[in-house]
């Protein structure tokens, strides 16, 4: 066994960085977090703790977090593999246009 395991993250795909940056904000008192921003998508990253729960727990609070903003889905990726995480209901007036 190494002496530090390489530990396990999840990613999550935020188009707004203001979001980005609420949810990193609200992540960040439990769990160790990093925001990649880019033009295109913002990418809050969360390293997991080793308790096994861990995901169920982190899952949830976000899905509490994407139903407050109202964005009613939102990609993650974790163990090389993409899904959506859907909660509450859209509210299309808040989400901000696209800067061509």
């Amino acid at each position: 066994m190494q002496a530090e395991e390489t530990r396990q993250s999840v990613c999550f795909e935020i188009p707004d960085l203001a979001a980005a940056v609420r949810l990193t904000r609200r992540l960040g008192g439990i769990w160790d977090v990093s925001l990649e921003d880019s033009r295109d998508i913002n990418l809050v990253s969360v390293a997991l703790r080793s308790d096994p729960s861990d995901l169920a727990v982190l899952l949830r609070n976000v899905e509490a977090w994407v139903k407050e903003e109202s964005l009613c889905a939102i990609r993650f990726g974790v163990d090389s593999r993409d899904y959506v995480l859907t909660a509450g209901e859209a509210d299309w007036a808040a989400i901000p246009a696209a800067v061509g």
